[in-house]
């Protein structure tokens, strides 16, 4: 062994190791170390040095790889179960050509099939077993062959039946999920209650399943999708779509967006859908499952000791890279709020050379122990915005880059908010905070000043043209400094001032978005107008009032008394007034049919969440987020959290959505 294949061999050692700790992390105790990219990326390069480099490993450094084994063992304080058929996982595809690959396979048994897709439910793999049509237990997946009996938890699970039509013993296989809906509410209670937010919906739905107090897991409002019929052709089900059929018949909750394909193209057409598609679910989906419809070819195509031949799940490619850290800095955003940003070694990502990525903020930095020089995993958050996602090889000491205590523009003190979980700068002076403001002042969102882009701001505030908001609508006193200004031409400088002139008709709301008041975003902004009705009364408002609504909490009332207390802020606001500017709310109230309803929302609609909420705000009804006894109804679509549980208690009415089109037909 040559000095390259001894490097060679020792990285796949390495790579094993590293994939096996995620593996324990991810399984065991519930806990990821890593995101689904960095895991992705990592083991498809295992596998790759595995079958380029077999000869290099022994027979059991290859048999105990992470690439051959479901790497989880069943919790001790759970009694432990043996699956009588293994529950296996999938083996993965990243590309069409993989996915070729695995139907040439099944083309050596038959030419006669077809395929079911469904998403892959990121969540927890259980098994159902049912006797003379009683749920009598329920077990985690564990290493594959042995699980963990959770069958007092499963039985909280509203949507999984407790009994069932079909009399014969019979097991079912799925996965138990915590909905996003579900998810969102229980850290805005935690929020509320000052407790730590859950990190993400599998990690709480697979904690929450483990749970040796069975009643924190029926306020948890876990739910369930249900896939797979153990031994399906003994109960005369010979297909996955009449698998599919079985469960519904039996009140299984089963995904609705699976479709049968007969072919490579059919397959192709909703792998190239599915990112869309999976922007309507109310669950995460980590990928695509493509199962051979046929079930008795099963048997013949067969299985390795870790998944079967006959079904494949398809998962993007992970599109992240490795680079190196240069340099970390701060930016001041318009708020004052502190980024973290790492100068990075040019790397390219989706076609674009990227030498600058977030590092969100110092919290993440100590987090994933971040300093510079490291080796890091980076990617394109959304596709658009470079992210630092984790170290290439973690350090066991805390050496991470320490905290900037003062603003680079400023030299301001910078200050950390209550959660120590954010920094900012609070000098209402700092240059680079009214420069920002200024932006997002004249920007698309607020006031709309048309071709007035981030670099024309710049040179207006650089050649103090602009100091503050108010200045924007007497440029037009500054025509010849204007013209003076690099590639603004004589109709540009018109297009803009007849821009400005025209926002002067705008809603209240756009104004008080516009001017970068801490916590206020559109939709808090839309709702203030709509209770302040005039810029003229903003500075009398009692905003301690708005505390009734499930809109506005302490924090955001605070922040705008703190805002109003600053002398500049009063000033600019009678300013505007002074200018003759008294921007009015401009209502978007259609009808007053739901006048005085409070309507709570909750599970998985027909179209968006927020198509409802302007629905019931047009119609001046009341969104609010928690039941109590004065909710008027809850609007109920599938999978619903324990809302629905709430309503029934208190005996708020239950209505679908066909029931508020009604009412809103029947009251016109």
């Amino acid at each position: 062994m040559n000095a390259k294949e001894k490097n060679i061999r020792e990285e796949i050692l390495n790579l094993q190791k590293k994939i096996a700790e995620w593996d324990n992390a991810y399984y065991n105790l519930d806990n990821p170390i890593v995101t689904d990219e960095i895991y992705d990326t990592e083991f498809i390069r295992l596998q790759k040095l595995e079958k380029q480099y077999s000869y290099l490993l022994t027979y059991e450094e290859v048999k105990n790889s992470p690439t051959q084994k479901i790497d989880a063992k069943s919790l001790s304080i759970f009694d432990k179960v043996i699956h009588k058929k293994p529950m296996l996982s999938l083996n993965k595809a990243y590309s069409i050509e993989e996915i070729k690959k695995f139907i040439k396979n099944i083309e050596k048994y038959t030419n006669d099939f077809s395929f079911l897709i469904e998403p892959k439910i990121d969540g927890l793999s259980i098994s159902l077993t049912y006797e003379n049509g009683k749920l009598i237990r329920g077990v985690t997946r564990g290493d594959g062959i042995t699980g963990e009996d959770v069958t007092k938890n499963i039985l909280q699970i509203n949507d999984i039946p407790k009994e069932i039509e079909y009399k014969h013993k019979i097991e079912l296989r799925g996965e138990i999920y915590l909905s996003i809906s579900r998810f969102n509410e229980l850290n805005e209670e935690n929020l509320k209650n000052n407790l730590p937010p859950l990190a993400n919906p599998r990690n709480a739905a697979a904690g929450t399943l483990r749970q040796l107090d069975s009643n924190i897991v029926s306020q948890r409002g876990l739910s369930s999708f249900i896939y797979f019929v153990v031994d399906a052709p003994s109960h005369n089900i010979f297909t996955m779509e009449d698998a599919f059929c079985f469960l519904k018949k039996n009140n299984f909750h089963v995904v609705k967006d699976y479709k049968l394909a007969k072919n490579i193209n059919q397959i192709e057409e909703y792998i190239n859908n599915f990112p869309e598609l999976k922007k309507t679910f109310d669950f995460e989906a980590d990928g695509v499952v493509i199962k051979l419809n046929e079930i008795k070819w099963w048997n013949k195509i067969g299985q390795t000791q870790k998944f079967p031949h006959y079904a494949i799940a398809f998962k993007f490619e992970p599109n992240i890279e490795i680079t190196t850290i240069k340099k970390i800095f701060i930016t001041i955003g318009r708020t004052g709020l502190v980024t973290y940003n790492g100068q990075v070694k040019t790397v390219e990502i989706s076609g674009s050379k990227i030498n600058f990525a977030t590092l969100n903020n110092f919290n993440y930095i100590k987090e994933l122990n971040l300093n510079v020089g490291d080796e890091v995993y980076i990617k394109k958050a959304g596709e658009i915005i470079p992210c630092i996602i984790g170290l290439v090889n973690p350090k066991g000491k805390p050496d991470y880059f320490k905290r900037i205590e003062t603003c680079p523009y400023c030299n301001s003190k910078l200050i950390e908010s209550e959660t120590f979980l954010e920094e900012y700068c609070e000098n209402y002076n700092c240059p680079e905070i009214i420069k920002k403001q200024l932006i997002h002042f004249s920007s698309k969102e607020c006031m709309n000043f048309f071709s007035m882009g981030e670099k024309i701001v710049e040179k207006l505030y650089e050649n103090k043209l602009i100091l503050n908001p108010l200045d924007f609508y007497n440029l037009k006193n500054n025509k010849n400094e204007l013209t003076q200004l690099e590639k603004l031409g004589t109709k540009s400088i018109m297009k803009i001032l007849n821009s400005i002139e025209d926002s002067k008709k705008l809603g209240l709301d756009k104004f008080i978005f516009a001017l970068s008041i801490k916590h206020i975003g559109q939709k808090v902004a839309s709702f203030i107008a709509s209770k302040v009705q005039k810029l003229s009364e903003f500075l009398k408002f009692d905003f301690d009032s708005l505390i009734q609504y499930n809109e506005i909490g302490p924090k955001i009332i605070d922040s705008v008394k703190k805002w109003l207390s600053v002398d500049n802020n009063k000033k600019l606001i009678n300013d505007f007034l002074n200018s003759g500017m008294n921007f009015e709310h401009i209502s978007n109230i259609k009808s007053k049919l739901l006048d005085g309803i409070n309507i709570v929302i909750t599970g998985t609609l027909s179209k968006p969440r927020n198509y409802f909420e302007e629905l019931i705000k047009a119609n001046n009804g009341n969104i609010v987020n928690s039941v109590s006894k004065k909710t008027s109804y809850v609007l109920c679509g599938e999978n619903p959290g324990s809302k629905l549980d709430k309503a029934n208690e208190l005996n708020v009415k239950v209505i679908s959505e066909n029931d508020l089109i009604d009412m809103l037909k029947n009251k016109n």
